[in-house]
């Protein structure tokens, strides 16, 4: 099957995708792999030639296919949140009633067949500015940073409370670490990250500390200005130190030491349109700079291109378990 119908599969199937990265984690041969709490089954639609998300109950149309970013429904502009009363009305229920509602159903059948022989991680959701992007639309999130601040912080502490309780329910059905993320953190201030990021990462983290659960954050682009509160959140690891954003391994190494680990670094053009010695020259790049005394794991300064080949992703597994520098 080719890779959209794959996609067009995924939305009707969300359980599917879990699956699907297992079976790369396997052949790939790493020892880790990402597992998503699955959203509700959408039918899908083709209209002016481009993909939908459907209700499939209603029929109309809630987001649209994004083949390049890897099968998300993408919300349409129209805000879910307009009042505070929309905002009360969002139900925060217990992390045992999570479980008891299956919709872990399928990422505990990951975590089962895993074992012991892999690290599993998964997502609780998002609840700091990322989130009001999906509540409010993207432009308009922006003005509502300024416009209307108040709002912003009890749509985040409403969502906080959400991904908490998911948290939780995903840390007693055996998961091992969860990626928390705000892919607007390079895009906002640095004095809006500070407001609107750094309180609610903290939080999370202090709610999952009981569970020993791993944690890792993920900005996108250009998180130079806001490295060192990335490593304040009290995360185990920040990622993707994207090079196409300004971000250096080195740079980011030095400003915050060993306080947490490092991981990403590697240029996604490189691994989606250069040639196979540059991938693994800058493989051991990121190597040499971040990984001297530990704490270093070598990935995608994001995620790994769809053009990427096989032979560029096993040149990165290979260079991971060759190159060691203490």
């Amino acid at each position: 099957m080719d890779y959209e119908s794959t996609l067009l599969q995924v939305v009707r199937n969300p359980a599917l995708m879990n699956k699907i990265n297992f079976q790369c984690v396997k052949e790939y041969g790493v020892d880790g792999l990402r597992v998503w709490m699955p959203p509700d089954p959408l039918d899908v639609a083709k209209v002016d030639g481009i993909w939908y998300g459907v209700d499939p109950q209603t029929g109309r149309r809630l987001g649209r296919v994004d083949f390049a970013g890897g099968g998300a429904v993408l919300p349409l502009e129209e805000p879910t949140l307009v009042t505070e009363e929309d905002i009360e009305r969002i139900p925060v229920v217990s992390a045992d009633d999570v479980i008891r509602s299956g919709k872990l159903n399928a990422v505990k059948a990951i975590i089962d067949e895993a074992g012991e022989d892999y690290f599993v991680i998964s997502y609780a959701g998002h609840f700091t500015v990322e989130y009001l992007t999906v509540a409010r639309g993207k432009m308009q999130a922006m003005i509502d940073l300024v416009e209307r601040p108040e709002f912003c912080h009890k749509a985040e502490e409403k969502a906080l409370q959400v991904a908490i309780r998911n948290g939780l329910a995903l840390a007693r059905i055996g998961i091992h670490g969860l990626m928390i993320a705000d892919v607007y953190g390079g895009v906002m201030s640095p004095a809006h990250f500070k407001e609107f990021c750094l309180p609610y990462f903290r939080r999370f983290v202090e709610a999952m500390r009981p569970t020993g659960t791993l944690i890792y954050l993920h900005v996108c682009g250009n998180s130079r200005g806001i490295l060192e509160m990335m490593a304040d959140t009290g995360v185990n690891c920040i990622e993707p130190l994207d090079p196409l954003g300004g971000v250096e391994v080195k740079d980011a190494r030095r400003r915050v030491g060993h306080r947490v680990a490092l991981m990403g670094g590697v240029n996604t053009v490189k691994l989606a349109h250069g040639s196979l010695p540059e991938v693994i020259d800058d493989c051991r790049r990121c190597l040499q700079e971040g990984a001297v005394n530990g704490g270093y794991i070598l990935a995608a300064g994001d995620m790994l291109p769809t053009e990427t080949s096989r032979e560029k992703v096993q040149a990165m597994v290979e260079a991971a378990r060759a190159y060691t520098y203490r």
